[in-house]
This record gives structure tokens, C-alpha cells and sequence, in this order.
């Protein structure tokens, strides 16, 4: 984990593309993890939450070569960062990036067949509003996948990471399915077996 939590929230400054260089090598593989985990679909709209570097959305344009991509992020530098690390994308007409915050998406109801996010929700402002955010854009039968690197069902663990990111926002999983079971998604999680990764599959109902 960075210690910089604040370039993980918002990769800026001159530190920002160095941030963002480890977070797209280090999370390829709780991203593929999750991407294994996915339900039988096909989507055409696909968006990623806080896309960061663009890691996630160049492996999920990859899986579904027919569909074209949207990514937000609040942050000006990751957007920059993204738009050239994915420009064959975006030169194919498959990806649009803009800075935008899950908060308030400025995307219409029950748009997107697929929404996609790694370790983004530990820095949502509101993760139980946010979820319901995520809900509005997402069509009915549409599938959330949000992958993680930080994962344990012990209370005692949790603390002890609150203690030592006290600006991250982390939940058990039995919150978190509660959290997205109230925003409307049918909702589990998957561990991978001696690991942290977990990534957790909500269907909109």
C-alpha cells in the first residue's frame, strides 16, 4: 500500500504519474482475479469508477472486444495519464474519459451493462449513497464488479487497518453486500484462496 494515501485518492503534483505507474503493475493482479470472477454477459457500455491510470479498462476492453468504454476519475492527472496509456481506444471511438466524481455521474438512468472499480470505494465520500449512485446508472440486469487488494473478515484486522489508514473508508464485507443490497444489487463477494484479493458481484435487481 502507498503511503501517500492522498496520491492514492488523487494521484497529483509531480509525484502523481510515479503513483500511478505502481498502481497500474501493482494491481493487474487482483483486477485479473476479479475479471475471472465475472457472470456470463456480454456487455456494450461498460464504465469505470475511478479509473486511475487506466489498467482496469484496458483489461476489460480487452475481454469485450464489442463494447465501448467510459472512465471517470476526480483526479486531472490520472485522466491525462489514461488517455494516453489507452489511446488506441479512444482513437477506435471505444473509450471516452472524463473527470468526474462517483458522487454525482453525469450519466443517464440504467445507461451502463457493466460498471467496474479497483479499490476506488475506499476513498468514496459516502460509500452507502455512492452505491446507490451506482445503482441509478446501471441498467437493469447490468453487473458490478469492484475488486480489492485489502480483505479480511476478522473486526479485529478491520481496526487495525483504520488505525493505519485512517482517510480510507474500510468495511467488512458482510457492510459492504448490505450497503449494496440496499442500493438495489443482488450481491456476494469472492476471496481468493491464501490472498487479500477480493472482489465483490452485485446484479441490479
Amino acid at each position: 500500500m502507498t503511503e501517500d494515501l492522498s496520491q492514492c485518492a488523487c494521484p497529483h503534483g509531480d509525484k502523481g504519474k510515479e503513483t500511478i505507474d505502481g498502481m497500474n503493475e501493482e494491481h493487474v493482479p487482483q483486477i485479473t482475479w476479479g475479471l475471472v470472477n465475472l457472470p456470463d454477459i456480454e456487455p456494450k457500455r461498460i464504465l469505470d469508477i475511478g479509473c486511475g491510470g487506466g489498467i482496469f479498462t484496458k483489461l476489460i476492453l480487452e475481454k469485450y472486444t464489442k463494447a465501448k468504454a467510459w472512465g471517470i476519475d476526480i483526479s486531472e492527472v490520472s485522466i491525462d495519464y489514461s488517455k494516453e496509456f489507452n489511446s488506441e481506444f479512444i482513437e477506435e471511438g471505444r473509450l471516452e474519459l472524463n473527470i468526474g466524481n462517483v458522487a454525482d455521474m453525469p450519466y443517464e438512468n440504467d445507461f451502463f451493462d457493466l460498471i467496474v472499480s479497483n479499490a476506488s470505494h475506499f476513498f468514496w465520500p459516502d460509500l452507502p449513497e455512492n452505491l446507490k449512485e451506482v445503482s441509478r446508472v446501471l441498467a437493469k440486469g447490468g453487473v458490478l464488479c469492484m475488486t480489492e487488494g485489502i480483505h479480511t473478515t476478522d473486526p479485529d484486522v478491520i481496526r487495525e487497518y483504520r488505525e493505519q489508514y485512517p482517510s480510507m473508508t474500510i468495511v467488512s464485507d458482510d457492510a459492504m453486500i448490505s450497503y449494496m443490497e440496499s442500493a438495489g444489487l443482488e450481491s456476494e463477494y469472492k476471496v481468493k484462496q491464501d490472498s487479500t484479493f477480493c472482489c465483490f458481484i452485485g446484479v441490479k435487481r
